[in-house]
């Protein structure tokens, strides 16, 4: 299996199709050959591009119109970014800040 499969397979588990040019891309920017075969020896290279690559997925919006709809599992792929982080043991880039909880205090005044 090449690597530009295992990363299309890997992202269309959560709904993503991926150009094969924008993988070519992917690819050329990480220092992988487009017909590199997956193996031991690329999988800490191939986490490391989609460790760069999903924050980019995430910005694009789900579309609905008439009778076709293109939706992607945004929480999954989030989470396996999460566990991706952590194995890499790389800052979330994704993960959002916790909001402010605002309390009435006003029954203290």
């Amino acid at each position: 299996m090449l690597v530009a499969d295992y990363i299309r397979s890997k992202l269309g588990r959560f709904g993503f199709i991926i150009d094969h040019n924008e993988i070519e891309a992917l690819l050329l920017k990480n220092g992988i050959g487009s017909d590199e075969t997956y193996t031991l020896d690329s999988v800490d290279r191939t986490e490391q591009a989609l460790y760069g690559f999903i924050p980019e997925l995430l910005v694009v919006s789900s579309v609905s119109e008439g009778g076709y709809s293109i939706s992607y599992d945004k929480e999954g792929i989030q989470d396996y970014y999460a566990l991706l982080c952590h194995n890499l043991g790389r800052e979330n880039k994704v993960q959002k800040a916790a909001q402010p909880k605002i309390k009435n205090k006003s029954d203290l005044w």
